[in-house]
């Protein structure tokens, strides 16, 4: 589906296959390299060496001969062979000289693991990084960082980084390509602490201050990579949104799970504009969601980050993640333990999780394999009376495998003296099956072999109940989009889009920097957003003659181009009933109007029909500062007040998207007739969504926000915009 990007320069990006060899040099070149290892430039050599690198390596230091055991060189131009990459570990100042010979010696990569460029802060900072990648590129060299850890690529044994952690001996390559901005994120937290769980990667790479390569780079390198199965981002903000998304879309085609940990989730609304609608979403929501819309992992710490990734890159390898549609609307679950499965049931149901009725077929099954009768409910709790029966557990699995209504199915074991026989049942069974088995061991054992068996295997093995859940939701985000066919957006009524656009250009060449709410409405019924029936008048009898031709009970507003918002500034009156009502009605808002603005004529009155109560919804657009405009809806009232119960989608985007976008709202069961309500024809709604993105994927250059609040919905089909507001981005010539 494609997406149009805001008004940001185009960066031209090398192709993802022109990147392998840079990760991949069979000789690599130190400047700056030291012979103490307690100091940063000491510890490259030795974790090259230490990591099973192969290549030649030359330390470049004038002050010493040797290092680690290797001749040491006083400048590049002294080394007698080619060299592909190069690591610079000294002082910003230095660089001119310390890099002459680099073209000579035909390097392709510069790793610059030195701090004092850009991330100072000062103009100085910014010129010394300018003039890095200027003399790299004239040298022939792309770079990494400044101000970065440099890279591992663990499938090559090429470990060019000082990290503390590759002081962990014999590191063995997994399926995970791990990409950070951060250094400390990711050759620290990340990988000791996945490490220690037994979770590999194939690369690992940090850009620091992203000077020339950046994350977006790196990661399409990833999805090209064959020995790479999930891609791990850690970012701290999207510089090129529409590179991210490209990226995105990539990942998506070539079945390659994302998942990403975000820093600065918390810093919402960073641009609080002048709508309602803007101030519904930050710029964390806004990312949040565009990683929605492709199936993409949002993670909000750093085990969950490593471990969701971990799941993927197993249950990729095994080759599950192709069958289920939505795995985490056909779950089960069993242990001995009640409590454990109620635990996991919660969880689950935070997650949204579905654990459907079992099978009489399965019934039967589950009792003939317990020994005794009950009423066998999903989750299973099968009590204690199993316990001593080591083979229990893989026969109730092959039992709950085979019901029809389970794709993922989450055996929980607790503490034991041994649990070797259950997980080699477990992972038997998960290699016979082509459906899902996910291990949640809520403790440990004294012998065996156990843990090892499972991170060993594909089967995802998790220690908490809600890590277990989160995890099947991120997987089960992942293959409903997977599974859905993507359509391009349908661009409609041609017509009436350039007459939005018209009024549109007419209103920003005048000066306005923003439509009154009829300008507003004009615009938007253009596109097909029905309206209420108003006129505007300047008199009381005007007003009252309005009325009487609209019929009663009619609303009166005010109208005024500097008054945004008429409910705060007291020039709203609803449900008037006679001609008495609507004549102090009129009085009160122009009195109002013109204490607010005083001695601004410009001010009208809405005369409108008053709609009978139905249900509110909220749509609109808002301008993220990342990504641009952001189409939004959500129900109106309390529940976009109070509950923030907003969905959005980046456009253009097509009516299936539109409707999956409102399911995605906590409140859809409103919409959908609960408690007695009439259903909302959602396919309407949907429509009006369709039509506003591509409003917005048209008019980026001239819309900040849209505020369509309430659009009511009456009967079920009858929808009609209450209230609207349109923003502008900028005047046109």
């Amino acid at each position: 589906m494609p997406f149009a990007s805001p008004a940001v320069t185009k960066r031209v990006r090398a192709p993802a296959a022109s990147l392998a060899a840079l990760f991949s040099p069979t000789s690599i070149a130190v400047i700056g390299a030291s012979s103490n290892p307690t100091r940063f430039t000491g510890k490259i050599i030795p974790t090259l060496l230490r990591q099973g690198y192969k290549g030649t390596i030359y330390p470049v230091n004038a002050k010493s001969a040797e290092i680690a055991g290797l001749k040491c060189y006083p400048e590049l131009a002294a080394i007698p062979g080619p060299v592909d990459c190069i690591v610079y570990a000294l002082a910003p100042e230095q660089m001119h000289n310390a890099l002459r010979g680099a073209k000579q010696l035909g390097a392709k990569l510069l790793v610059v693991a030195s701090a004092g460029f850009a991330e100072r802060g000062d103009e100085e900072g910014k010129r010394l990084q300018d003039e890095l990648v200027a003399l790299a590129h004239e040298n022939g060299m792309r770079v990494i960082g400044p101000n970065c850890i440099g890279f591992a690529n663990f499938a090559d044994r090429v470990c060019a980084t000082a990290a503390a952690a590759m002081d962990w001996p014999d590191i063995q390559p997994g399926r995970i390509g791990l990409v950070s901005q951060s250094g400390g994120l990711g050759f620290a937290t990340v990988l000791f602490n996945a490490l220690e769980e037994g979770i590999g990667f194939s690369h690992v790479v940090t850009t620091g201050n992203e000077a020339d390569l950046d994350t977006i780079d790196i990661a399409r390198f990833l999805v090209n990579d064959a020995r790479t199965d999930v891609i791990a981002i850690t970012i701290e903000a999207v510089r090129d949104p529409e590179g991210f998304i490209e990226f995105l879309g990539l990942a998506r085609d070539a079945g390659k799970p994302v998942v990403v940990l975000k820093s600065g989730r918390t810093d919402l609304g960073k641009v609080m504009a002048a709508s309602h609608t803007g101030a519904l979403a930050g710029s964390a929501e806004v990312f949040e969601a565009v990683c929605r819309q492709f199936g993409v992992t949002c993670t909000h710490d750093v085990d969950e980050f490593y471990q969701i990734a971990a799941m993927f890159g197993k249950l990729r390898a095994a080759g599950k993640l192709k069958r289920p549609v939505a795995p985490g609307s056909k779950c089960t679950a069993f242990s001995i333990s009640g409590g454990h499965i109620g635990l996991f049931a919660d969880h689950a149901s935070t997650h949204g999780l579905k654990f459907a009725p079992f099978s009489a077929t399965t019934m039967a099954a589950i009792e003939r394999e317990l020994g005794f009768s009950g009423n066998f409910q999903n989750p299973l709790d099968t009590t204690a009376r199993a316990i001593g029966d080591d083979a229990f557990w893989g026969r109730c699995l092959r039992v709950l495998l085979e019901d029809e209504s389970v794709d993922i199915a989450v055996p929980i074991i607790t503490v034991a003296r041994s649990y070797d026989r259950a997980i080699e049942d477990f992972i038997a069974l998960a290699g016979e099956s082509e459906k899902i088995v996910t291990v949640l061991w809520a403790g440990g054992s004294f012998e065996g072999n156990g843990m090892c068996l499972l991170r060993e295997s594909t089967v995802p093995v998790f220690r908490t109940a809600a890590r277990a859940a989160a995890a099947i939701e991120a997987l089960d985000r992942y293959c409903t989009v997977q599974h859905r066919e993507q359509q391009d957006a349908v661009w409609r009524n041609a017509g009436g889009a350039e007459k939005a656009r018209d009024l549109l250009r007419e209103a920003a060449k005048s000066g306005k920097s923003s439509l009154t709410e009829r300008e507003s409405k004009e615009v938007l019924t253009a596109l097909g957003f029905p309206a209420t029936k108003e006129q505007a008048v300047n008199t009381a009898a005007d007003a009252v003659a309005a009325a009487r031709a609209i019929g009663y009970p009619v609303a009166l507003k005010g109208e005024h181009p500097d008054i945004l918002h008429k409910s705060e500034a007291g020039i709203v009156f609803l449900s008037l009933q006679d001609e008495q009502a609507v004549a102090a009605a009129f009085e009160t808002i122009v009195e109002r109007m013109q204490k607010a603005v005083p001695g601004d004529k410009r001010g009208r009155v809405l005369v409108q029909e008053m709609l009978p109560q139905g249900t509110e919804l909220i749509l609109g657009l808002t301008r993220d500062p990342e990504f641009g405009l952001v189409v939004l809806c959500g129900l109106g009232g309390i529940y976009v007040e109070i509950l923030n119960d907003v969905s959005m989608r980046l456009p253009p985007f097509s009516q299936d998207e539109a409707l999956r976008m409102i399911g995605e709202l906590r409140g859809v069961k409103i919409l959908q007739g609960a408690r007695g309500r009439e259903p909302v024809n959602l396919d309407k709604v949907a429509d009006l969504l369709v039509a506003l993105g591509d409003f917005a994927a048209a008019n980026r250059d001239l819309v900040k926000e849209v505020d369509i609040n309430p659009l009511i919905a009456v009967g079920g089909d009858r929808l009609n915009m209450a209230d609207a507001l349109i923003v502008l981005n900028k005047q046109v010539s």
